[in-house]
């Protein structure tokens, strides 16, 4: 009965280190120009979960696109996300929430001014990240 006991313990607190949740934080430093740039770039080593990506977009004062792109074959980034920041958000919002979907594979956002920002802008954001291995 102690083997048995050993192993369900062990079981447990490895289900629970997969259920803990990891904040990653930092800054994006926004070019003023008007091509569309790299803004974040999340590489997996392993199956993971994102509950929720938050953008700061305070510092923006021109409308931006903000795309999210995603390795579905491991090897090209292909669009599945666009939306212009703030005119396709409600009114007074200065952060964005992106979903991102479980995955394995690399998730990139680029950001892109209508409108020159007469200067490169920093974007403070946040995710959320869990194991799901």
């Amino acid at each position: 009965m102690d083997d048995l006991e050993t192993r369900l313990t062990a079981a447990r607190a490895a289900l629970l280190d997969n259920l803990l949740s990891v904040e990653a934080t930092g800054t994006i430093s926004h070019p003023s120009g008007l091509g569309e740039t790299d803004a974040l770039e999340i590489t997996p080593a392993e199956l993971m979960e994102y509950p929720i990506l938050l953008l700061d977009m305070n510092a923006l004062t021109q409308n931006t696109t903000i795309r999210t792109y995603i390795k579905i074959d491991g090897v090209n980034y292909r669009l599945i996300n666009s939306a212009v920041f703030p005119t396709d958000f409600p009114t007074n919002v200065k952060a964005v929430p992106i979903v991102l979907y479980p995955t394995s594979v690399p998730w990139k956002i680029t950001l892109q001014s209508v409108i020159a920002e007469g200067a490169s802008k920093n974007i403070p954001y946040k995710y959320v990240k869990r194991s799901l291995v």
